[in-house]
């Protein structure tokens, strides 16, 4: 099971055990989903801000405008079986995200705001 909440507001983004495939958007003030995102692969990890929701996969991260879950950057990663991820919550500051890189051992990390990529030297 994996569970995500947005700050401390009332969405809360969901994994379960039956459908690892899936996460499932809730609204907490509504008590209903309000959202869901499909995967051919079982997702590792989910990380939320803002304006944004980040699910890592075994070989890539997809990043989904959280208004209206369109897709906003796939990312290609190495082998990632613990569905490492992170990203910035500063709710002012433009989001910053870090996951493995393609080649083993390495970090890329995106700035949005700059419209940049940084990938470590390992």
């Amino acid at each position: 099971i994996l569970l995500e909440m947005l700050f401390r507001c009332n969405l809360l983004a969901y994994v379960g055990t039956t459908s690892p495939h899936r996460v499932l958007m809730w609204d907490d003030h509504v008590q209903k989903p309000i959202g869901e995102l499909s995967f051919r692969q079982p997702v590792l990890q989910i990380k939320l801000r803002r304006a944004a929701i980040a699910i890592a996969l075994k070989d890539r991260v997809y990043v989904y405008h959280l208004s209206d879950l369109s897709l906003r950057d796939k990312i290609y990663t190495a082998e990632n079986l613990h569905g490492l991820l992170s990203i910035s919550t500063t709710s002012g500051g433009d989001m910053v995200l870090a996951c493995p890189s393609v080649t083993e051992g390495h970090v890329r990390v995106e700035l949005y705001g700059l419209r940049k990529t940084v990938v470590s030297d390992g």
